[in-house]
């Protein structure tokens, strides 16, 4: 057995398990004559329980290797399917070695019974199964535990998600702006006003129903961020330049929800705008499966936070947990580049 093959506990139960076995086996081999005297108890055990181990050890090699070629839990029936006619194999060679091995050496005064190698290969073989048995149950157990604290974690994340969500849904600054604007346009242009405020309400809409999920198409993403970037156009007029483009497979990919309004919302809250000196944001899908956002950076003499840091801490923290790659986050030429790993549908399904 390989130390690492199964699970952390896997030396424990070979020292449990080994122990009797070996006892047992020596007396299905000698019968009561290892029992003549505790030297000879002490070295017929010694002698097999390093064979036993040595054979172990390539025992060891075969299961990591059968364990990395079917290592998921749903394939468990079938790596034991493979793995135990595997070891009844090298059961049957090892037990007859020691047979062997015990008759030409004669390290003992005790004569192995022959008539007994049957009974020993079956015996070996009973042991295989109940070891393997063994330590997958333990393993199972502790992947068991180990998908209950990642799923806790990924909930605790997720939570700590709704919270800076809800903050960017009712934050005062945002709020401010947005109905300042409104304001505005109700006395400059009731139309444009009306479609403001339709806006308006498809990004508070979004923020409400999307948090509750753990991931959303990256079409629902690129719609609230189009209505988001409206309402920041409206209010900043030419100071923000916008290009979405899109290809039509990457609408279908996976990604956590109000990525885009995290992204977003650091672009706009960390540069400083004008209409000399335009922000430029351009969002696009890649062939490698990744969200890029693009902005020019303008330095802001001035920041103020608003959360904004948090928001992007709490997004790469989710995809670290999800397992989703990482975020790449690059500067340069005065450009800030933003990589989101996708999610393919079956993935996001898993």
């Amino acid at each position: 057995m390989a130390l690492k093959r199964y699970s952390k506990k896997e030396p424990l139960v070979f020292v449990w398990v080994m122990l009797p076995y070996i006892i047992f086996l020596n007396l299905l081999m000698f019968g009561s004559c290892i029992f003549d005297s505790p030297a000879l108890f002490g070295k017929s055990f010694l002698f097999s329980g390093i064979f036993i181990f040595v054979i172990y050890f390539f025992f060891g090699l075969v299961a990591t290797f059968i364990q990395k070629r079917f290592a998921t839990a749903g394939e468990l029936f079938r790596r034991i399917a493979i793995m135990l006619p595997v070891f009844y194999l090298m059961n049957c060679i090892a037990i007859t070695a020691l047979f062997y091995l015990h008759s030409k050496l004669q390290l003992l005064a005790c004569t192995p019974k022959t008539d007994m190698l049957l009974w020993c290969i079956i015996y070996a073989c009973l042991m295989s199964t109940i070891i393997t048995f063994i330590n997958e149950g333990v393993a199972n157990w502790e992947a068991w535990k180990a998908s209950i604290t990642e799923t806790e974690k990924i909930k605790n994340v997720y939570q700590r998600s709704k919270v800076l969500g809800l903050k960017g849904q009712i934050n005062p600054h945002f709020l401010f702006n947005c109905f300042n604007t409104l304001s505005g346009l109700i006395q400059e242009d009731e139309n444009k006003a009306e479609i403001f405020l339709d806006e308006m309400t498809r990004v508070h809409r979004y923020l409400l129903r999307s948090d509750d999920e753990l991931l959303v198409s990256l079409d629902m993403e690129i719609k609230f961020a189009s209505s988001y970037l409206y309402l920041a156009k409206e209010r900043f007029g030419e100071a923000i330049t916008v290009s979405i483009s899109i290809g039509a497979d990457a609408l279908e990919k996976k990604l956590p929800p109000l990525s885009m309004q995290v992204i977003l919302e650091n672009i706009i809250y960390t540069n400083a705008l004008s209409k000399t000196n335009p922000l430029s944001i351009t969002i696009t899908s890649t062939n490698n499966n990744e969200l890029s956002i693009v902005n020019t950076m303008h330095e802001k003499t001035v920041v103020q936070n608003y959360g904004v840091d948090d928001g992007l801490d709490n997004l790469l923290n989710k995809y670290k947990i999800l397992n989703a790659g990482n975020i790449i986050i690059n500067e340069k030429e005065g450009k800030r580049f933003f990589l989101l790993p996708l999610f393919d549908k079956k993935e996001a399904q898993a």
